[in-house]
């Protein structure tokens, strides 16, 4: 049976004893808890005179210089090892902003690989809830869930109109250095973001009541209107 908290959670598994790789900023979900560096790995291979002839011979006649792709694989593979095992001795669980760097000499006939990022320790961000399109779709899929158990999206609407005179403030707090605020009903988390003047809003949700002071938002679990704190 579907668990309707689970569908829309979404709290990420715990990374345990791998390491995640990205090349952006952070993960869908986790948030970094620690920064413990640059790390890289490297490595420098030099080409095989036979098959570099022969290589060389099969440019006039066309196809795929497998011995050249093969090398690169190979190259890219243990430069991207050394960087993960780089990572791991320093206590990393995670490395982000990954990237690549290649440079053939050409009188040497070698080439290096390096795969270089940030280390860092991320933990799974506890009752995350996607924004934008992803949170949509999770929004219908546990609208559609209610619809099955004869909740209807007319009791939803009805306790939507309830909370319109007043509604709670949610409760703001700090992880990570990122500011969240909790729905004072179900405790769902949601990233609070902060423009240059000072207005506080959360991606992909606008203000749903201009009638009340601040922005209010619905909750994308439980349904409550609650506004957003001042920071």
């Amino acid at each position: 049976m579907i668990n309707r908290s689970d569908l829309l959670a979404g709290t990420r598994p715990e990374v345990g004893s791998r390491i995640l790789v990205t090349e952006k900023e952070s993960f869908e979900g986790y948030q970094v808890m620690d920064y413990k560096g640059m790390v890289w790995g490297i490595s420098m291979r030099s080409k095989d005179a036979i098959q570099d002839l022969f290589m060389g011979i099969k440019q006039f006649v066309g196809g795929e210089l497998t011995s050249y792709t093969e090398l690169s694989d190979e190259s890219r593979q243990k430069a991207l090892d050394r960087l993960l095992a780089s990572a791991k001795r320093i206590g990393a669980n995670a490395v982000i902003n990954f990237r690549f760097e290649i440079s053939a000499y050409q009188y040497s006939g070698n080439a290096e690989v390096v795969a270089y990022g940030n280390a860092v320790v991320i933990e799974p961000i506890k009752n995350y809830v996607p924004m934008g399109g992803m949170g949509n779709i999770l929004a219908e899929f546990v609208d559609a869930y209610m619809i099955s158990k004869g909740i209807s999206s007319q009791h939803i609407a009805d306790k939507k109109h309830e909370q319109a005179i007043q509604s709670p403030t949610g409760e703001l707090i700090e992880n990570g250095g990122f500011k969240f605020v909790l729905c004072p009903e179900c405790k769902t988390k949601y990233k609070v973001n902060t423009d240059e003047s000072g207005n506080n809003s959360i991606k992909g949700l606008k203000d749903v009541d201009g009638t009340e002071p601040g922005t209010q938002i619905y909750c994308l679990k439980c349904g409550t209107k609650f506004t957003i704190p001042e920071i």
